[in-house]
């Protein structure tokens, strides 16, 4: 396949008349006539590059004197665009190669960070479970100490009642039954 440029229509250089305006040609016509030249210029010599690489390419050694022209000629030409074939083959083998190595460096990356991530998420639940299971534990001791308190309390509370009813016990005995009768239906606390 050939490849050609194409560029749009333009008036040959010595047709290309500039305006006369006040003191001279008007500057940005000239400027975009400059523009689109440098772009024609531009295209024909990547045009001549392309065309020279594909001459390269294309060209045949001339057969040496003594060969025959024709099917070693034929031969020798099918030869050079084999090794053309296997060169371009032995490329696209290569960049294949590299864009598999940055795919799996990338596939590697992105699993590091997916395990980074992991574990610092890990850490941090184990930092907050641990400080619940603290928290836990200091409400449960401070739970603990008033427990203690208030049954220590009650058992002083209990010791008094009792040294009540034992001082004032005998001396309901002594009182009529009928005030003695609100003493007796009391619940007794010590139970």
């Amino acid at each position: 396949m050939e490849n050609t440029v194409s560029e749009p229509e333009a008036p040959p250089e010595s047709d290309v008349r500039f305006p006369i305006v006040l003191r001279g040609y008007d500057r940005r016509q000239v400027d975009e006539y400059v523009r689109v030249a440098e772009k024609r210029v531009d295209r024909h010599e990547k045009a001549r590059r392309v065309a020279e690489r594909r001459l390269a390419k294309a060209q045949v050694p001339a057969p040496r004197s003594g060969e025959p022209d024709g099917a070693a000629g034929l031969g020798k030409r099918i030869e050079k665009i084999l090794q053309v074939a296997k060169s371009e083959a032995a490329a696209i083998k290569e960049q294949a190669c590299q864009e598999g190595e940055a795919l799996r460096a990338a596939a590697e990356k992105s699993a590091a960070e997916a395990e980074r991530a992991r574990a610092e998420t890990e850490h941090a639940a184990q930092r907050e479970a641990d400080l619940i299971l603290s928290r836990a534990e200091e409400e449960a001791a401070a739970i603990r100490a008033t427990h203690q308190a208030v049954l220590a309390q009650l058992s002083q509370i209990a010791a008094v009642v009792e040294e009540v009813r034992d001082r004032f016990g005998g001396e309901a005995g002594q009182e009529s039954p009928v005030e003695a009768e609100p003493a007796d239906s009391a619940p007794s606390l010590a139970s």
